[in-house]
């Protein structure tokens, strides 16, 4: 007590996260304007969905040309087995690639997987044929090492990024999703239909790939 506290000296580089638009419009018969329950059905589960899908590519696998974002495995850093240990098993795989994450000072709070990397690593089983990771008769959580998987086909197949999303990552906002409808253009007006647009604006900003780590299982040869 009294005494110089320490000064953290962090080094930053200047880096642009672009902010990007994703956006898609369909086109349906003007008589849904007044039908208030079927034009929300179309909203929530047609365009609003959509976006979050094409979103979650992009956050992902966006390449950061053009008009994409720079997605998480993009960025991430390459597997690479750390401290001279070696893998046998996907699950040895996933707890050296949250080990690398780990050594990059952000411990790791969750990974991604495809589906089916997640249904081969659940249907593994022992030498009496039990289960490894759970019960199939009771809910299995999605849970490997103690962090949660999300699992989605944007995800490669044989393929896993690890990382501490809450710090290594952060995504801005700029604009929610917002829908507009038009019945304004001269082929809807003589067609009695209806154009009905939904777009969202955002940014993805990488502050450290090195806890970020994307590789292979080593399922598939």
């Amino acid at each position: 007590e009294g005494a110089l506290k320490p000064q953290s000296e962090l080094q930053f580089e200047d880096k642009t996260a672009t902010v990007r638009t994703i956006a898609h419009w369909m086109r349906t018969s003007v008589q849904i304007l007044a039908d208030a329950p079927g034009l929300r059905s179309i909203i929530d589960q047609r365009l609003r969905y959509g976006l979050a899908y094409v979103e979650e590519n992009q956050l992902l696998n966006g390449s950061g040309t053009g008009q994409n974002l720079l997605g998480l495995v993009t960025a991430a850093t390459a597997f690479a087995a750390p401290g001279g240990l070696t893998a046998t098993t996907q699950l040895d795989t996933v707890r050296l690639m949250i080990l690398q994450a780990a050594l990059a000072e952000y411990p790791p709070n969750g990974m991604v997987m495809n589906p089916i990397d997640m249904a081969a690593i659940e249907m593994e089983k022992d030498d009496t044929g039990r289960y490894i990771i759970g019960n199939p008769q009771g809910t299995i959580q999605k849970m490997l090492w103690g962090l949660p998987v999300v699992e989605t086909q944007a995800m490669g197949v044989d393929k896993a990024l690890v990382g501490a999303f809450n710090l290594a990552a952060q995504i801005f906002d700029r604009q929610d999703a917002t829908v507009d409808v038009s019945t304004e253009d001269q082929d809807n007006f003589v067609k009695n239909k209806v154009t009905i647009r939904a777009e969202e604006r955002l940014a993805l900003a990488i502050y450290r790939p090195q806890a970020i780590v994307y590789g292979d299982l080593g399922r598939v040869t």
